[in-house]
This record gives C-alpha cells, sequence and structure tokens, in this order.
C-alpha cells in the first residue's frame, strides 16, 4: 500500500539534506517534491526551530570544513564521535583565500581580494554562486586611511538575500559609500541616505533580526560611541542604543558585536579582569534597552584567555557554545552551562590549534544560475541535472541566551 503523499512529506522533511539529495533519484515525484519551494521552506522551518544547528570550522585562508556528528545542544554526552571534515574540491579552490562573512538561512557568504570578489555557497549541497562585481563608482582598491565593510542577511520582507559593501572613503571624496546586493534581482544599487560624521569600526556586518549591525563612532572628535544598523528590508541606516557602559572610549578595540541571526549581543572585555556579554531587546513602544547577560572573570572558569564570543545558543537557553582564545594563540570550543556555571570542553577530531567556528542551519536554499558542484554522498552523478529552482527592529532581538 503506498503511502499518502502528505505523509511522505513530512516523512522526508525530517530528513536531512544528504539524504534528500539522494531521494531525489528515487522518482521524478520525489525529485519535483524535494526541489520545491514549499518543501525547500518547510524543511528550513523545522531545521530552524529544531534542537541545534551545525558548524562550520575555518582554519583561514578559506580552509573550511564541515563539523559532522555534532548538534549545537548541551545534552551532555561526549562528542567524541564529532570530526572536523574538509571541503573538498572544485569547491574547495573556490573558496580558497576568501574570508567569512556572513550565513543566513544555510546560506554562507565569503569575500576574496580585500572584499572585492563576494561568493556566497551553500555548505549542505555544495553550490556555490559568484555574484557580479560592484558598480565602477565604487572602489576596488583602498589607501591606509580607508577601509572597507562587508556584510550578509537575510531579507524577510521579500524574501531575499543581501550582501551591504560600504566604503569610508577619506582621501577621494570625505565620505561614505553605501552599496547593496539583491540575489533575487542578480543587481547591486547604490544606498543614497548614508551615515555622516561617523567612523565604522570594524569590517564584518552582524546580522540579527532583518538587519545587519556595526559598531561605529560618532562624531569622531567626540568620540561617542553607537551602533549603526542597516535594515535589509527597508534599505535604510539607523542609529542604535549603545549599551549603558561608563568605559573611556580608549578601549573600543576589546570591545565587539556578535550575532547569532536572531540575537545581537554587545562583548566588552576588561584586559586581565573579566568579559561581560551584553544582549540587546525591544520592548513596548520600540524601546531598545541592554541587559547583561553573562560575565567572566580572568583565570576562573574558562582559565586565562585573550577573547571569547558566543558561537551557538541552543533553544533550551541553558548554556551557550563558547570559542575560546587562549594563550599562546590556541583555540577551544567550550559549552558554558548558563545556571551551573559549569563548562564542558568540546573534541573535534581534525581541527587545528587555531581556527574559527560558525554556526549556520542545513537547508536545501538552491543558488541558481550555478551547477552543482559536489554532493556530499558517494552516489554516481545524474545523467540529467535537474532545473533549479515590520520595520527595522519592529519584531524585536528574541533573547535566547
Amino acid at each position: 500500500m503506498a503511502l499518502p503523499c502528505e505523509l511522505i512529506d513530512e516523512i522526508l522533511c525530517r530528513l536531512s539534506v544528504k539524504y534528500l539529495l539522494r531521494y531525489r533519484c528515487v522518482s521524478k515525484g520525489w525529485c519535483s517534491l524535494i526541489d520545491s519551494t514549499p518543501f525547500i521552506k518547510k524543511h528550513l522551518k523545522r531545521n530552524l526551530e529544531g534542537a541545534g544547528g551545525r558548524l562550520l570550522i575555518d582554519s583561514g585562508a578559506g580552509n573550511f570544513n564541515l563539523v559532522e556528528g555534532f548538534e549545537s545542544n548541551f545534552d551532555g554526552g561526549d562528542d567524541d564521535d564529532a570530526v572536523a571534515v574538509e571541503i573538498k574540491d572544485p569547491l574547495k579552490t573556490l573558496l580558497s583565500g576568501s574570508c567569512f562573512v556572513g550565513a543566513a538561512n544555510g546560506l554562507v557568504c565569503v569575500s576574496k581580494n580585500r572584499m572585492n570578489d563576494v561568493l556566497i555557497f551553500n555548505p549542505s549541497t555544495r553550490k556555490l554562486r559568484e555574484i557580479p562585481s560592484a558598480p565602477a563608482e565604487y572602489p576596488r582598491s583602498f589607501h591606509t586611511t580607508e577601509s572597507s565593510l562587508c556584510g550578509f542577511g537575510y531579507d524577510g520582507v521579500n524574501d531575499d538575500y543581501k550582501v551591504v559593501k560600504i566604503a569610508e572613503l577619506y582621501l577621494q571624496f570625505r565620505g561614505i559609500m553605501a552599496i547593496v546586493y539583491s540575489l533575487k534581482t542578480n543587481s547591486w544599487k547604490r544606498i543614497q541616505n548614508v551615515p555622516t560624521n561617523t567612523r565604522f569600526c570594524g569590517g564584518r556586518g552582524m546580522f540579527a533580526s532583518g538587519a545587519l549591525h556595526w559598531l561605529a563612532v560618532k562624531n569622531p572628535t567626540k568620540c561617542r560611541e553607537i551602533i549603526v544598523g542597516f535594515d535589509l528590508g527597508l534599505e535604510q541606516f539607523r542609529e542604535v542604543p549603545f549599551p549603558a557602559i561608563k568605559r573611556p572610549i580608549i578601549y573600543y578595540n576589546t570591545r565587539f558585536l556578535i550575532s547569532d541571526g536572531e540575537s545581537l549581543c554587545f562583548i566588552d572585555n576588561y584586559p586581565n579582569s573579566h568579559s561581560d556579554v551584553w544582549l540587546m531587546n525591544i520592548h513596548s513602544g520600540a524601546e531598545t534597552l541592554w541587559s547583561k547577560a553573562l560575565s567572566v572573570e580572568q583565570h576562573g572558569i574558562l582559565g586565562s584567555f585573550m577573547f571569547f564570543r558566543p558561537v551557538a545558543v541552543p533553544k533550551s537557553g541553558e548554556s551557550v557554545l563558547l570559542k575560546v582564545n587562549v594563550s599562546g594563540g590556541r583555540t577551544k570550543l567550550v559549552w558554558y552551562d548558563l545556571k551551573r556555571k559549569t563548562i564542558k570542553n568540546v573534541k573535534i577530531r581534525g581541527t587545528l590549534n587555531k581556527f574559527d567556528s560558525h554556526e549556520y542551519t542545513e537547508s536545501l536554499i538552491q543558488l541558481t544560475k550555478d551547477k552543482l558542484l559536489q554532493r556530499p554522498s558517494k552516489q554516481k552523478p545524474e545523467k540529467k541535472q535537474q532545473k533549479r529552482r515590520d520595520d527595522f527592529l519592529s519584531k524585536g532581538f528574541k533573547l535566547r541566551l
């Protein structure tokens, strides 16, 4: 007796991407279902609401590894089965020399050649797309007194993925130029209303709740710290309130913005003392407030560290996965139990002593206009390739720590 189509849909929706890619060969009906937009969105929604995500390990210079046997949840078990598997060619060659920019809904954005070349790939399907070069008026090279910034995120209003590039120009015309790329239209356009009298700090924009965020200094002569947000739906810049921290700005290089795609957090490092983690929340009346969620002492439970940042926060909110930079340039991953104030080291076979790590969600999101570069299974390739198929901050930041 054949299973009803609705039941097949529910069963397949619970499987990982590597199995779904294999099952496309079962029949034309299954292939059509798995490639359909409703199924892809339903599968993504289940993964986003699930217990945990996946880890992408960046060993530098575009050498990326996917961690198998690991999910971002804290269950007190062993992680000995977790292993870092290198992304193979041809995708490996295309990613060589790239730097991580951001991730959203299973898509990862990287940049090469001082952010002049931008690529978007799906680690789960091994598909990649090289996006067009920036408009001619956007500078391709920068002097020592100029800088370039980049960010990537999901525009939920228009169901689109966007890349934002910002050039701070002080020798050419003294100002800021910003452009935004839409994956849906495959085109760039210039943003007219850009911040004035503002200096950005850091190169990578942090994506949270539909917007990209950068630390910045308003009126550099007076050194007023702010957070600049760019709403991907409205394509507008806005100033975001800064946490109530009384420390002088001379320590700005010890402050960082971090995001897991939903929550925006601010890390304030006090050298040789401790580090504070602040979380942003939106209250009634669109009032933005910050609250201190975590404070970790030097030489405490994490030992002596140079810097740490949250990598993943499970839905339970009982723990957080931290990447910790320790003395000697080494890197380690630990689960930090927020209630018990205890840690558990995470062991991933195949990682180097120094690496970066990012969480991503398994998805079937397709990157059209590009071929399937690599399958994560050992199956033979198919003979014929299938067709490829509100207001800023209004919803608030969902606190998960």
